[in-house]
């Protein structure tokens, strides 16, 4: 007799901790977005916690309500795209040549697929838009002090990384959190406290403050999406008097940065030029035959190239001229076809000078070994090693230097040059094997992205379709600098700092296609978003749209998808702005009752 309302006591007890359980795990969700941004940059594997978590939330959710209760169109493709990008990087590791690098890849592109249950976490227990824009701008300002503290202790130049161990995913980041505080500037600032704009400024100015203390020149290129956003209808809610705020902050800080002579973000901006023009440079030798033997050393004097190698030298006394200049007594010596030399002048009457020019050891080399045309008075060694070769003669001789305690490898090294009071020094280089001197001037941050580019491009082209295989650009790339067509000094990288050339040398031209869809998938539904009217809807729809177009400019410079972090912001992101536009259109169709 008792039974049915024990089943009716039982029911309401499990109805109350069902709803005890839901209270949890919306504050769980809800602590989880304001934490993220900070947590991903100055907590240990705090990514991969926080998506964890949120999968299991959603594991949970799919279990209790079901995936088809909660996903629509919109986010089913969504998902399904993302998908297909892992699948088609699990069949190209197994139809192409298989590497360790591959496997351990596999393992970073799985987090693509929980797109999933953290969109199920997200739309189940969905947090507002207000939190996740609370969580960005106080992600930025964090960034923007932290990192000021440690610039104001470090006692040179730094770029900073913090927890991601990388400058660049570190600067990539702060720009995602700068752009979204941007996006949600408007949602904020209608909340007619007068603290929350002064409030939103300085998250403004301390997430543009890392961005700058990263040194990422691939994220400050993203910023310019702002005055963008701005200056165009899609500004949407924002007033006038904030578009004016935002601007000033963006160009007071870049200013105090940029004539900041110790930060180094003017160097930065400048060495892109001389970057560039090294390169092309350098290009000019990439046809000539490969060779590891010392054998015949080719003398590397055009004068273009003796320019761009002098100025990639370092000096170590102020006291020095340094100069091109014609020679013609070079033309004996070991068959130079040019008859420019390096002149370096001592204009100190009582110090030693010192000038360090680049060199690139042989990859394959057991010691460093290099050769010279030299005339006039002085010295010359490895940095940091014994004095090997002087330099006394008024014709030139060749010197040869060789340090049996450091191994070759594919890394910039430098000869020391010293000269003493009031004397000079001229100086001749000779590749003795592929890149020796005449490489060495395209060892740059922007020289081996170029090289790597070409690298990938060739990939592509010997395998369209389907790629060479996941995880497999650092042996194939060893191969062609074997072969002598590609720089040697690549070799330390095991990808080619291009996602869209990255999809093509690993994957072929199918998954160019995926790659692109995971990111014009997104931006198109978040264009769509900010046509509508209400505030909210256009702040989130903007976030999203500034956080793909973001990371699709920062997937120019560098293969951000190879990062587990950029992996995991990614997926949590664009699953949190599908979750809230999807939240917010669900609360709009449900009729109100009427009074």
């Amino acid at each position: 007799m008792n039974s049915p309302a024990r089943i009716d006591n039982l029911n309401t007890m499990m109805r109350a901790i069902s709803v005890r359980a839901d209270s949890i795990l919306r504050l769980v969700v809800t602590f989880l977005v304001l934490a993220f941004p900070a947590a991903t940059l100055y907590i240990n594997r705090g990514d991969s916690y926080t998506l964890g978590l949120l999968a299991l939330i959603g594991i949970w959710v799919w279990a209790r309500d079901g995936a088809r209760s909660w996903f629509n169109r919109d986010s089913g493709i969504l998902c399904l795209a993302f998908a297909l990008l892992f699948v088609v990087i699990l069949l190209s590791y197994v139809t192409g040549y298989q590497t360790e690098n591959g496997v351990h890849y596999l393992g970073r592109y799985l987090r693509f697929l929980f797109v999933v249950p953290t969109y199920l976490a997200f739309r189940r227990y969905t947090p507002t838009a207000k939190t996740a824009f609370t969580g960005l701008a106080l992600g930025a300002l964090t960034a923007g002090v932290l990192a000021s503290l440690q610039f104001m202790h470090a006692h040179g130049p730094i770029r900073v990384s913090a927890q991601t161990d990388l400058s660049i995913i570190f600067g990539d980041l702060t720009t995602t959190m700068v752009l979204c505080t941007v996006a949600g500037f408007g949602l904020m600032a209608a909340s007619r406290r007068n603290w929350s704009v002064a409030l939103l400024i300085l998250c403004l100015v301390g997430g543009v403050v890392a961005t700058l203390l990263s040194g990422t020149r691939g994220a400050w290129i993203s910023l310019l999406l702002l005055p963008l956003v701005l200056m165009s209808p899609m500004n949407g809610f924002l007033k006038h008097r904030y578009i004016f705020a935002i601007m000033l902050v963006l160009v007071a800080v870049f200013s105090s940065f940029y004539f900041m002579i110790r930060t180094g973000t003017q160097d930065r901006l400048m060495d892109v030029s001389k970057d560039v023009r090294n390169y092309f440079i350098a290009l000019h030798h990439f046809d000539r035959p490969a060779g590891d033997s010392i054998g015949a050393p080719a003398c590397v004097n055009g004068k273009r190239f003796m320019q761009a190698w002098a100025e990639s030298g370092i000096p170590l006394l102020d006291t020095l001229d340094v100069g091109i200049v014609a020679d013609p007594g070079i033309g004996h010596a070991a068959g130079c076809k040019a008859d420019y030399a390096v002149r370096l002048h001592n204009k100190s009457p009582d110090k030693v000078a010192r000038y360090l020019f680049p060199h690139l050891p042989a990859p394959s080399g057991s010691e460093q070994h290099t050769q010279l045309l030299v005339r006039g008075l002085g010295t010359l060694s490895f940095l940091g090693g014994a004095v090997e070769g002087r330099i006394d003669s008024s014709a030139y001789q060749s010197i040869s230097l060789t340090d049996k305690k450091t191994p070759g490898q594919a890394v910039q090294v430098y000869v020391d040059v010293s000269v003493p009071p009031g004397k000079s020094v001229w100086l001749v280089p000779l590749d003795g094997y592929f890149g020796e001197y005449s490489l060495s001037i395209a060892n740059t941050s922007l020289g081996g992205r170029f090289e790597l580019w070409r690298s990938a491009w060739r990939l592509f082209r010997e395998h369209p379709w389907f790629g060479v295989g996941t995880g497999a650009f650092q042996a194939k790339t060893r191969q062609m600098i074997s072969a002598g067509v590609i720089a040697p000094f690549v070799d330390i990288y095991d990808h080619p700092h291009n996602d869209y050339l990255d999809a093509l040398a690993s994957r072929g031209i199918i998954g160019l296609v995926v790659l692109l869809a995971v990111f014009m998938l997104p931006a198109w539904f978040f264009i769509r978003a900010t046509r509508k009217p209400e505030r909210e809807n256009h702040a989130v729809g903007l976030a999203g749209l500034l956080s793909v177009a973001g990371f699709a400019i920062f997937a120019m410079t560098d293969t951000i998808f190879l990062h587990s972090m950029m992996i995991t912001w990614y997926v949590i992101y664009v699953a949190l702005f599908y979750a809230l536009l999807d939240a917010q259109a669900d609360s709009q169709a449900t009729p109100t009752p009427a009074s």
